[in-house]
């Protein structure tokens, strides 16, 4: 007994946690530090509380999300649809899209245009947005959403009470992420609802994983890329 007692204690001693691999999505500056708690967990998986599932089917995504200003259309950069087409003019959505693809859901989840990623990603090569190997600049947010009805600004409180009240008062936030649990370079992601507790609910183009479950805003705050451009790395989205 006494030999066995050792050898499961022998094999436990060797199993390590192995988190899931970061997503890269890059963006036009690139950020220089980690993040203090790059090593952290996320809090605890939870279910979207919707009545329908998620739906992804033959690499197509199908979902609704709710948010503090109105029901959002989810695209996700790997969407069969546009995923292998080329950003500017060397660049892939899937890995280079992240810009694009969170300025489209914003645009055709709450004005009156639906505009695709692929069409977005036109839109910001065209008015030189697109950074070759890199993704987009930053300005693409502020200047996109403006440029299609959206009310944009700057937003400094960088703390969780600041987020939560944000949130509470009818606004969402697009955050410029630097390397932690959503990026090892650079990554957009939105910050669409007041969960619970200290926790909100994300949207991360490029995992729906991501978007399914609450998020510390703690966390949120300490990945932020705090060396961003054109008013980031929190843009305030409201609807006039």
């Amino acid at each position: 007994m006494k030999k066995k007692a050792l050898l499961f204690i022998l094999v436990m001693s060797c199993v390590i946690y192995m988190p899931r691999s970061d997503s890269f999505c890059h963006i036009g500056i690139p950020v220089n530090s980690s993040p203090s708690d790059a090593e952290s967990d996320p809090s605890p998986p939870a279910p979207v509380d919707s009545a329908e599932p998620p739906i992804v089917q033959d690499g197509v995504y199908t979902l609704s999300i709710p948010s503090s200003i109105g029901l959002l259309t989810y695209y996700n950069q790997n969407d069969v649809r546009w995923a292998n087409t080329i950003y500017g003019g060397s660049d892939p959505i899937s890995v280079y899209g992240c810009g694009p693809t969170v300025l489209s859901m914003l645009i055709s989840s709450f004005t009156n245009q639906d505009i695709l990623p692929d069409s977005m990603a036109s839109w910001a090569r065209d008015n030189h947005y697109w950074v070759a190997g890199s993704g987009s600049a930053h300005a693409l947010i502020p200047d996109g959403a403006k440029s299609f009805g959206l009310t944009v600004e700057s937003f400094s409180d960088f703390s969780e009470q600041g987020i939560i009240q944000a949130l509470n008062n009818e606004s969402i936030f697009v955050a410029l992420m630097g390397p932690g649990h959503f990026t090892g370079s650079g990554h957009f992601i939105i910050i669409a609802d007041y969960w619970s507790g200290s926790a909100v609910r994300i949207i991360d183009s490029n995992s729906l994983e991501n978007t399914q479950i609450p998020w510390e805003a703690g966390l949120i705050l300490n990945e932020l890329n705090y060396a961003a451009q054109s008013g980031g790395p929190l843009w305030k989205i409201s609807i006039n």
